[in-house]
C-alpha cells in the first residue's frame, strides 16, 4: 500500500504523457514526408509537440533549433514528472538530472573545438537549468577558451575531474568527453544506490543502469579494438569502473582477445552472450537498444508503481527524440523511406 500511495501521483502523470508519443503510424508518415518543412508541420500537429513549436515557421527553422525544440521537449516532460514526485523520487530525478548537464557541457566543449567565433545558444534551456543545476549556462556558453570553460564549472561536482586533465598535454575533445562519462556514470552508480529506500525500488535501478553500463563497456571494448587498435591498458582504462552481470573475467576475455573471432567467442560467454544466442560483437548497438528496451518495459509494466514507470518513460522519450532526430536527417539528405524504416525499427 505505501508504494501504491507514493508512486500513485508520479504513475498517474506519466500514464497520461506517455499516451502522447509518436506510434509506429507517426514515425511511418515522416519518414514519408518529402521535406523536412512537411515532417516539421506534421509534428507540429502532435499534442506532445504543438506548445513547443507554436508561433513558429517551420520552413524558417535551422537544424539547430529543432534539434534544441526536440531536446526541450524531454526537459519539459521531466518537469513535469518532477513536480508530481515525491522527496525520494525527486533524489532519483536529481542524479538523473546529469546526463543532460552532461550533453550540455560536451555541446559547449564542441563548439570550442571548433573554433566557432559565436557563442553556444543555451537561452532556450536556461530556466530549466536553473531549477535544477549548479551549472551557469550563461558562463558556459560564453567562454572562449577551454580553460575558461573549465574553470566556469567551478562549484558543481565536474569542476574536479575536468580540472585534472590540465596535467595532459594537449587534451583532446575525446579526453573531455570521456572524463566525463566515466565521472557521470560512477557517480550515478553509486549514489543511486544509495537513495532508494525500498529494495525493490533499488533492485530495479540496479537492473535497469547495471545493464545499461555493462552494454556501454561492451561496446566501448568492441569499438577500441576495431576502429582505435588501442592497447589493453588504454582500453581498461576507459571502461567505466562498474560491473554488473558482466563479470571481472568476462570484461578480461574481452579486453585480451587477440582477434575477431576471439572477441566473439568472449561476447558469447558473457551473461549477455547467453541469454541472447544472436549477440556478436558486430550488432551490439541493435542489441543495446532491443535488450534496455525489454528491460525497461518488462520491469514498469510488472512494477508500475515504483520506479520502472519514471525509467521506462525517460528512456522511451529520449529514444523517441533520439528517432525524430534521425528521421528528419534522413528526410533532409532525400534517404527513400524504405531506408529510413530500418532507423524507425531501432
Amino acid at each position: 500500500m505505501g508504494k501504491l500511495l507514493s508512486y500513485s501521483g508520479t504513475t498517474t502523470k506519466i500514464r497520461a504523457i506517455k499516451s502522447r508519443l509518436l506510434t509506429r503510424k507517426d514515425y511511418e508518415t515522416l519518414a514519408a514526408m518529402p521535406t523536412v518543412t512537411g515532417a516539421l508541420a506534421y509534428l507540429k500537429q502532435k499534442p506532445s509537440y504543438q506548445e513547443l513549436f507554436a508561433g513558429l515557421d517551420e520552413s524558417t527553422l535551422h537544424r539547430s533549433q529543432v534539434e534544441q525544440i526536440l531536446t526541450y521537449s524531454v526537459y519539459a516532460d521531466f518537469q513535469k514528472i518532477y513536480r508530481f514526485s515525491t522527496v525520494q523520487q525527486r533524489a532519483f530525478m536529481d542524479l538523473y538530472f546529469g546526463r543532460y548537464e552532461i550533453a550540455i557541457m560536451k555541446r559547449s566543449l564542441r563548439m570550442l573545438f571548433d573554433h566557432r567565433d559565436v557563442s553556444t545558444d543555451l537561452t532556450i534551456f536556461t530556466d530549466f537549468f536553473n531549477h535544477h543545476s549548479d551549472l551557469d549556462l550563461n558562463k558556459l556558453s560564453a567562454s572562449q577558451t577551454i580553460d575558461e570553460f573549465v574553470e566556469n564549472l567551478k562549484g558543481s561536482i565536474y569542476y574536479e575531474p575536468m580540472k585534472r586533465l590540465s596535467d595532459i598535454e594537449s587534451p583532446t575533445l575525446w579526453d573531455y568527453e570521456m572524463a566525463l562519462d566515466l565521472f557521470y556514470f560512477g557517480w550515478f552508480w553509486k549514489n543511486g544506490q544509495k537513495i532508494f529506500k525500498d529494495k525493490e525500488d533499488r533492485k530495479i535501478f540496479m537492473e535497469a543502469y547495471g545493464v545499461k553500463i555493462d552494454l556501454l563497456n561492451m561496446q566501448w571494448i568492441y569499438r577500441s579494438k576495431k576502429y582505435y587498435h588501442m592497447e589493453n591498458s588504454s582500453i581498461y582504462a576507459h571502461l567505466i569502473p562498474v560491473t554488473y552481470h558482466l563479470t571481472q573475467q568476462s570484461i578480461k576475455d574481452l579486453v585480451e582477445a587477440g582477434n575477431q573471432d576471439e572477441l566473439t567467442a568472449a561476447v558469447r560467454k558473457t551473461y549477455y552472450g547467453k541469454r541472447y544466442p544472436e549477440l556478436t560483437p558486430h550488432n551490439l548497438d541493435q542489441y543495446y537498444t532491443e535488450i534496455r528496451h525489454k528491460i525497461q518495459s518488462k520491469e514498469s509494466r510488472n512494477n508500475p508503481y515504483s520506479v520502472a514507470t519514471m525509467i521506462s518513460y525517460l528512456y522511451e522519450k529520449e529514444h523517441e527524440v533520439d528517432r525524430l532526430t534521425t528521421i528528419l536527417e534522413c528526410v533532409r539528405y532525400g534517404l527513400p523511406q524504405e531506408e529510413i524504416a530500418k532507423y524507425i525499427n531501432n
